[in-house]
């Protein structure tokens, strides 16, 4: 009973009179013990949500218009600063809390012996007689276990008094009522997990505090009205008893005179359409009371006339609804706060940090590709009405339909995938996970599944990394002949090609832009699977089956059976334009936090900007500019038949050519398609140089519907690939790849055996090298291919089989003498054992020569390809080019596991 003693001496005496007198300095001095400082009550840190914006290069007006991704929070809140505040809300608040705030000590000396003497009597303490100031003090300013023990309710009012005293004596004047005030409604609970007034006028109506004029004049922005202020300053006293969500349910309203619906009307006695008998709500009654008393002038500036005080009872109370948390960009979002988790380590966390945390990413780049996902794997399995109504609404053109979204219709591809990144910086630009984050979810199609950092099979989009590093490591050239021959390269294993079809001798830069699956493993074999897998994790790249999984697969890892994550091989593919390097992805360029100042005012502070961006070399400079050079062949006509008139980039300045290299890749059963690549380094350092990657497939591996139609990556993700880029890229610069200054040397080849030209020669390509490892330099890498041309019946004629590694299974030789005995009938020619065929190269009527004769001289009969072109120089034309039956990008399922030691048995997978 002493603390009740102290209280109500406290009371009836007046503090300032207490405090100030010796007998009762005593007394305080005893409950002061320990308090909190009361002039840290506006540094003390708030509970607040953190934002996430994109990368802000849309933003029109500052960072106040920048897209927002989401928030992350424990409590709704958002500062706000006095001046920020509307006088109607103040005076709201206090005409229902505290009508002697702007004059009283921060206690309200009759309220609260009112109060105190229910509490005496029997009643329980709810705050009843608390002033704002003594709202504010039990809120930020008084020990939590204090203020949550139930028995010592007198001890806090007693102590609640004399911080509150302190409070205003600190703070005096005018000025300090607008501080206190201001940290009253910021910290208040209104219910609805709403924090201060920002929030609550945000969660129940949608509506801002202060909206720009610009905005509130377009209805982009609406305030709050006399109802609805007067509203929410009830809600503090009760949030739960007078919260207007519980009252809200299904019905019509009159606005303006038009009957209207919504799932969250609050019956309203006084509004047009009320039933009748009607009872008034506990809320409605209350709001009611506080429109009164500002009609009444108990305001201090607000003045409503008694006809403004019935009109906003009659208005009409409709809530904005209980919205879901829905995230923009969600897969990013959720990618993006691993890397913000690592940030804010030893800091607050995200959910009651206050942060503003500004990302990488570009909003118009992510609509772009949510829009294409979409439209591939979504849209495509609606009826055809619904599915032309959605492509209508997400504004796909209709050449887009006609040119390769039919043909998806019924295959039952139910998801994508895509991420772009800017190679030069390692920002994540776009990134989306699925084709609908927030979409059914189904066997086929996970929403959820962040597809971008799982582990799935590249197929043949691997072979640039596998060329890369066979060039770099000088294992091949560009102009190296490889042999697509059909070969048991293991017991059991005889890849092939999609087309079934051989090609003999192809240099190396055709073999990757064709995608031929025999040259790339025979690639493979000159610079072996450990190579490879070492330069993998050079570029960062991670396998399902760890660190040695290239090793594990032996020679079957060269046409992508080894599952990577998307992420990591469209970094890598980004090295190609970046002279080398790697650059690690990243997802925050900036975090920010608002902190209020000791003057009251609030201050952005920064607590991270991203550093540098973190590069590590693949490869060498002139290693990646040869592989930039081989890729953007596949979106030039003139360089590759099949795939450039369909991926060719003419969004340049004016409609003019873009260069850009492509690879796809199709997995066996066609159970993951995916297309990568990359736009040179963009000259503007304000454009992004992107590296972008598209997968499509189901989620649950389940293979497409094929309707006896054949199927492949340049059917879908490329098609998404390219879209994509010719969207997002219209009218920007269009730039070459640059060349390294030194290291690479052009010379003239053999075209058909990439030697040093001689008398056996019919056709020269010229090609670049590494400096050094040219036909006839000291160091160069081939040099059988110069002895392949030999002279026999009274002709230069071609032995393939000098190609072969001096260590080369029998076996391997066997079967290039068999293709030879076959390419010498001709074309179409079919192989006894495997099944394939004779085939000239695309784009040739000829290997070059005659192949040697296993016996004697024999002159065989013409034959005729019916996809070849009659000039071996010519460049079909957009209505003359080949239609192959077969593409040859496809990825065939190895069935044994070669090892990298040819004196094991090669076991199976």
């Amino acid at each position: 009973m002493i603390v009740i003693s102290i209280v109500a001496v406290l009371l009836v005496t007046g503090a300032s009179a207490l405090i100030a007198g010796g007998a009762g300095m005593a007394m305080v001095a005893s409950l002061d013990k320990d308090l909190p400082d009361v002039t840290q009550f506006e540094t003390l840190e708030y509970s607040q949500p953190s934002v996430v914006y994109d990368n802000g290069s849309n933003c029109k007006n500052g960072r106040q218009d920048c897209k927002e991704l989401a928030r992350f929070f424990s409590e709704r809140r958002e500062l706000v600063e006095f001046a920020d505040i509307p006088k109607l809300v103040l005076d709201s608040t206090t005409v229902t809390e505290d009508r002697t705030f702007w004059e009283n000590e921060g206690v309200d000396l009759m309220a609260t012996l009112s109060a105190l003497a229910q509490d005496v009597s029997g009643g329980s303490d709810r705050g009843g007689g608390s002033t704002i100031t003594q709202q504010l003090v039990r809120a930020r300013l008084l020990p939590k276990d204090l203020v949550a023990d139930p028995d010592r309710i007198y001890e806090r009012k007693a102590k609640e008094i004399i911080q509150s005293y302190k409070l205003t004596q600190a703070y005096p004047g005018e000025e300090g009522k607008e501080r206190i005030i201001a940290a009253y409604l910021n910290q208040i609970f209104y219910g609805h997990n709403a924090y201060g007034i920002k929030a609550a006028a945000k969660a129940y109506f949608g509506a801002e505090l202060k909206c720009r004029p610009d905005k509130l004049a377009s209805g982009d922005c609406k305030e709050l009205t006399i109802a609805q202020a007067a509203m929410l300053a009830g809600l503090p006293q009760s949030p739960s008893v007078y919260d207007p969500y519980r009252y809200a349910t299904k019905g019509e309203y009159l606005d303006n005179g038009k009957l209207k619906k919504s799932d969250y009307v609050v019956r309203n006695c006084s509004a047009a359409n009320a039933p009748d008998p009607c009872t008034e709500l506990v809320i409605v009654t209350r709001r009611n009371f506080i429109i009164d008393a500002l009609a009444n002038g108990y305001g201090r500036w607000t003045k409503i006339t008694p006809e403004e005080a019935e009109k906003a009872k009659a208005e009409p109370i409709v809530l904005r609804g209980d919205i879901p948390v829905r995230f923009n960009a969600p897969h990013f979002v959720w990618a993006m706060k691993g890397q913000l988790d690592t940030i804010l380590a030893d800091r607050e966390p995200a959910e009651t940090g206050g942060y503003k945390i500004y990302t990488t990413l570009d909003w118009k780049a992510q609509s772009i590709g949510e829009r294409y996902c979409r439209a591939a794997a979504e849209f495509t399995q609606l009826s055809y009405t619904n599915y032309l109504k959605q492509l209508r609404a997400f504004s796909i053109p209709s050449y887009e339909r006609s040119k390769w979204l039919d043909f998806l219709r019924g295959k039952n591809i139910r998801n994508c995938a895509l991420v772009a990144i800017d190679y030069r910086t390692g920002n994540v630009i776009a990134y989306v996970g699925s084709a609908n984050y927030y979409g059914k979810n189904s066997k086929r199609m996970d929403p959820k599944y962040d597809v971008i950092q799982g582990y799935r099979q590249p197929g043949s989009a691997w072979k640039p990394i596998v060329y890369a590093t066979a060039i770099d490591n000088k294992a091949i050239t560009a102009g190296s002949v490889i042999l697509d021959v059909t070969t048991p390269f293991g017991t059991g294993w005889d890849p092939k090609n999609a087309g079934l079809d051989e090609r003999g001798p192809v240099l190396a830069r055709k073999a990757l832009q064709y995608s031929l699956n025999i040259p790339a493993i025979r690639v493979m074999d000159r610079v072996t699977p450990a190579t490879v897998g070492q330069y993998a994790a050079r570029a960062g790249i991670s396998f399902l089956t760890g660190r040695k999984g290239m090793t594990l697969a032996g020679l079957a890892g060269a046409i992508g059976t080894v599952e990577t994550r998307m992420l990591d091989l469209v970094s890598a593919y980004g090295s190609f334009g970046n002279d080398g390097f790697v650059t690690k992805p990243r997802f925050i360029l900036k975090i920010t936090r608002d902190v209020v100042q000791t003057d009251g005012t609030i201050k952005t502070e920064t607590i991270y900007e991203a550093p540098d961006p973190d590069r590590q070399k693949f490869i060498t400079p002139q290693a990646a500019w040869i592989m930039s050079d081989i890729l953007k062949g596949n979106t030039n006509p003139a360089d590759n038949i099949y795939w450039g008139p369909k991926f060719r980039l003419d969004n340049g300045p004016g409609g003019s050519y873009r260069i850009a290299g492509l690879k796809t890749g199709t997995t066996n059963d066609i159970r993951d398609l995916s297309a990568y690549g990359l736009l040179p380094m963009s000259t503007n350092k304000k454009d992004p140089s992107i590296a972008l990657g598209v997968w499509m497939g189901n989620s649950d591996h389940s293979q497409p519907t094929l309707g006896g139609n054949p199927l492949f990556a340049s059917d879908g993700p490329a098609q998404v690939w390219h879209s994509f880029l010719q969207q997002y890229m219209k009218g920007k610069p269009a730039p070459d790849f640059d060349r390294p200054s030194k290291g690479l040397v052009l010379r003239s080849i053999d075209a058909f055996t990439g030697g040093k030209p001689g008398p056996w020669t019919k056709q020269q390509v010229q090609e670049w090298f590494i400096a050094g490892t040219e036909p006839g330099a000291r160091g160069a890498v081939d040099t059988a291919r110069d002895n392949m041309y030999v002279r026999e019946c009274g002709t230069w004629m071609i032995d393939q089989v000098k190609v072969e590694n001096a260590g080369a299974p029998s076996s391997w030789k066997a079967a290039v003498r068999d293709w030879m005995s076959r390419a010498r009938r001709g074309t179409g020619v079919a192989s006894r054992v495997f099944g394939t065929v004779t085939k000239y190269l695309e784009a040739r009527s000829s290997w070059g020569g005659q192949m040697v004769p296993n016996g004697p001289c024999v002159t065989p009969p013409p034959s005729i390809d019916p996809n070849a072109s009659p000039d071996p120089n010519a460049t079909p034309g957009p209505d003359k080019t080949p239609k192959p039956t077969i593409k040859p990008d496809k990825t065939p399922k190895p069935t044994p596991k070669p090892t990298p030691k040819p004196t094991k048995k090669p076991a199976k997978p």
